[in-house]
């Protein structure tokens, strides 16, 4: 079809982003929208219908063997937006500022002014204080305290699930979702395969062998809001004592008095902070580990997918794209393969499930492959160029695409579209590009903090 031309793309993207800009500028649109009349009439996106986890359930054989869905993926896109709201709080946080002593260090000078009295003058010298120019670089000290205290408190969790559900009689019941800090610095040392097969010669048996709890997540409607100063999983708590579940949160206990005795949960806190104040080189790489995923982080920030109109097409795509991705491996077993945005995300996906990983790409790819994320430009960009060659080559597409909203949205109602039927690609065009509007007018209300969001006139 015409629309799929890379000539055609090319000047409805530029088309697309004059019209982004107008509609921040002006709030021109080309489609008829009104606000919301109650929170219940809000345009629900995602649409929920994307989180639909039973589509690819099947035997256990089967669901060991597949790859991720786009339930899964799309549920890491919400988990990715987590981590950086997290990271948000915690550096303009004003309590965590005056914790650590954080505070502006303005500069007092004095400048001349001339003050005039009737007839007559003088100079007087003026106080002025000066910004403090270093207080915000000194506010993100925080973040590296708190991954250090996270790291900590990531070993007292994999130490109690290992010990609670790697024996034969462990609990026939799912494996609990950790805090959000520990749950981040789990993500990071799984999307480091290789060092997570041999961590700090550890038998992580239970660990290596469980599926990422993409659906526990997805159903944890407040995961945004475990902080750490407001839960804590009481780790290797004994049972005998009658102590609640070591997996379960609770809020943080007060401080023991003198003439009390700290309980367990306090002294499992305590430990954690001196584990991360002191010199670990294990926790200092898992800091290392969670701060590289940042950039990733951001950049799905950036291309914003979860809030797209077309994400389902985008992730289902991005799966197809990622097998073919591994065929590569094994057809050019001694090359370098740089994946894409959209591959990426479905590659990290899968990485989080270390024995659904390793079959599949044993399968597919003829072998296990790592992930390295210390790799710099300077290396990785010829290597794209590379795969972006041998991918054209191999399956006869483009491997390096546009995935903004408006490419996206382009794609999805091309492929809608029956291929022996002749279209209107004038009304497919001008239908995806009314679609994007609406949503980036969604989100841009959003953004604003409205609480009531605009909708389409044809959907009241």
């Amino acid at each position: 079809m015409a629309l799929a031309i890379d000539f055609n793309q090319n000047i409805l993207h530029n088309c697309s982003k004059q019209a982004f800009t107008r509609q921040i500028a002006q709030g021109g649109l080309q489609v008829q929208l009104t606000k919301a009349a109650s929170l219940s009439d809000n345009p629900k996106i995602p649409d929920p219908s994307l989180f639909n986890f039973s589509v690819d359930s099947g035997c256990v054989q089967e669901e060991a063997r597949r790859l991720p869905s786009v339930a899964e993926c799309a549920t890491h896109l919400e988990l990715l937006q987590a981590f950086r709201y997290i990271r948000a709080q915690i550096l303009s946080s004003k309590e965590l500022d005056d914790a650590f002593g954080i505070k502006p260090e303005n500069r007092t000078v004095f400048r001349k002014k001339r003050v005039h009295h009737g007839s007559s003058s003088s100079w007087v010298r003026e106080p002025v204080k000066l910004r403090d120019d270093t207080f915000e670089k000194r506010r993100e000290e925080k973040w590296p305290l708190y991954l250090r205290l996270a790291a900590s408190r990531f070993f007292h969790w994999i130490t109690a699930v290992e010990a609670e559900f790697s024996q034969q009689n462990a609990p026939d019941r799912p494996l609990p979702l950790p805090p959000i800090d520990v749950l981040m610095v789990w993500h990071a040392l799984l999307l480091n395969p290789k060092w997570f097969r041999s961590f700090e010669q550890m038998k992580l048996e239970y660990l290596s062998k469980v599926a990422f709890p993409w659906e526990q997540i997805f159903l944890t409607k407040e995961h945004k809001s475990l902080l750490l100063r407001n839960e804590l999983v009481k780790y290797g708590a004994n049972r005998d004592e009658g102590t609640q579940d070591r997996f379960d949160g609770e809020i943080l206990p007060e401080p023991s008095t003198a003439d009390q005795k700290p309980d367990f949960t306090e002294l499992r806190f305590l430990d954690s902070c001196r584990a991360a104040a002191s010199n670990n080189d294990v926790i200092e790489k898992l800091v290392d580990a969670v701060k590289r995923q940042s950039t990733f982080v951001d950049k799905m920030d950036r291309q914003l997918w979860i809030r797209s109109p077309a994400v389902e097409g985008t992730l289902t795509r991005g799966i197809t794209r990622y097998e073919r991705f591994l065929k590569l491996f094994k057809l050019y077993p001694r090359t370098m393969l740089v994946p894409t945005l959209d591959i990426d995300l479905v590659w990290h996906t899968h990485q989080c499930s270390p024995s659904q990983y390793i079959l599949v790409t044993t399968e597919i790819a003829g072998r296990f492959i790592d992930h390295n994320d210390k790799l710099g430009t300077a290396t990785l960009d010829p290597a794209f160029e590379n795969t972006k060659a041998l991918y054209r080559i191999r399956f006869a597409d483009e491997y390096r695409i546009c995935n903004c909203w408006d490419c996206e949205a382009l794609r999805s109602a091309i492929r809608s579209r029956d291929y022996y039927i002749q279209t209107d690609v004038a009304s497919v065009a001008f239908q995806a590009q009314l679609k994007v509007a609406h949503y980036r007018a969604v989100e841009i209300a959003r953004q604003k903090g409205e609480k009531f969001l605009p909708i389409c006139k044809e959907n009241t």
